[in-house]
């Protein structure tokens, strides 16, 4: 049964929202429509999809279809109108503008979905992403998190307006195998192929801050620890601020506050979580998932050097047992995906 229920969450977290949820969180395992969308200076996508639904006899949960005959449209202020896929890939042809007011259409199942206005806010530079080594005594001493890296983002806010920002990030590190296989009774990896592969990782966390107490004020705002460990000797991180329109910090702020700053979404309760900014025109009661986000944002990488001694210290080496195989051909792909990728990460170096 977990194995069948992992398969399902593993699908939703490949192919969902930005915000995924799991049904069985979800009150009397109702089945929900979630979308969840993205405007930027970049790109946009929209994803259209339902929540995990049936239950089968083993107690795993069946993946439902995507909604029949869908289909989304974003408009702006002037009547332009970009049509997108509802699977949630990436249109890099969609460039958002500054000050722009846009309005996302949903058509699934039947349902009209619209979405109130959003216009999209200007985000001050990143200046710069500082890196301070401390212990986190709230940890046991063997925690390999207790020595680490605190990365913190700091900006320049933008005076005399309110100003919702959120941050995130994400990290690469080169994969050591791509695949684990049994070779006489044991298990071994099997080195990827191609040789340049990298395993992708994403905040699970909601960051969030106004500047109603700071307006004008520098910002530094702490996104993520990382623990003092290697290898890797340099740590990649990819850092984005954004910022948000009010009505999508409220819908963040509620889920920061509800995980406490340590868990994901899959710990909200699902009153906590609906959509905030987008309804269904002939039923406006509908309870969706996901939300209408329309962002600026700017980002940057940084190098955590974990190879480095510190106050007598080395960088501790976590327990890796499982050999490579004896096979000298024997290789497993790479596979591109959410989780992994053949595309060197911008600004990589060895």
């Amino acid at each position: 049964m977990r194995s069948i229920l992992l398969l399902a969450l593993g699908f939703i977290l490949l192919n969902g929202c930005q915000y995924p949820v799991d049904s069985a969180d979800l009150p009397e395992l109702k089945r929900f429509l979630v979308i969840d969308a993205q405007l930027t200076e970049d790109y946009g996508k929209v994803d259209v999809r339902y929540t995990l639904s049936d239950v089968t006899s083993q107690g795993g949960y069946l993946i439902p279809p995507l909604p029949s005959n869908a289909s989304a449209y974003v408009l702006d202020s002037q009547g332009n109108r970009t049509d997108f896929e509802i699977d949630g890939r990436t249109n890099f042809g969609f460039h958002g503008v500054v000050g722009e007011t846009y309005k996302l259409f949903v058509f699934a199942d039947g349902g009209v979905y619209e979405s109130t206005p959003e216009t999209m806010p200007a985000c001050p530079e990143l200046d710069s992403l500082s890196v301070i080594f401390t212990r986190e005594t709230v940890r046991a001493p063997e925690d390999f998190a207790y020595y680490g890296f605190d990365v913190y983002a700091q900006a320049g806010d933008i005076p005399n307006q309110p100003n919702y920002y959120q941050w995130d990030w994400v990290h690469y590190e080169k994969a050591i195998g791509c695949a684990v296989v049994k070779e006489n009774g044991q298990d071994v990896l099997y080195p990827c192929n191609p040789f340049g592969c990298w395993n992708i990782s994403y905040n699970t966390r909601v960051i969030v801050q106004s500047d109603a107490l700071r307006d004008g004020q520098p910002l530094a705002h702490k996104v993520v620890r990382v623990p003092f460990i290697t290898p890797p000797g340099k740590y990649y991180l990819r850092v984005e601020q954004r910022s948000i329109t009010p009505s999508v910090f409220s819908y963040l702020q509620s889920l920061e506050t509800q995980t406490q700053n340590s868990g994901s979404v899959f710990d909200i309760p699902a009153q906590t979580r609906f959509n905030p900014n987008v309804s269904n025109v002939n039923a406006p009661d509908e309870k969706l998932l996901g939300v209408f986000s329309v962002f600026s944002y700017r980002k940057k990488v940084v190098y955590v050097d974990r190879s480095q001694e510190i106050n007598g210290l080395r960088a501790r080496v976590p327990v890796f047992t499982l050999p490579f195989t004896s096979l000298p051909l024997a290789s497993a792909p790479c596979i591109e995906g959410l989780y992994r990728t053949q595309v060197e990460p911008e600004e990589w170096h060895e």
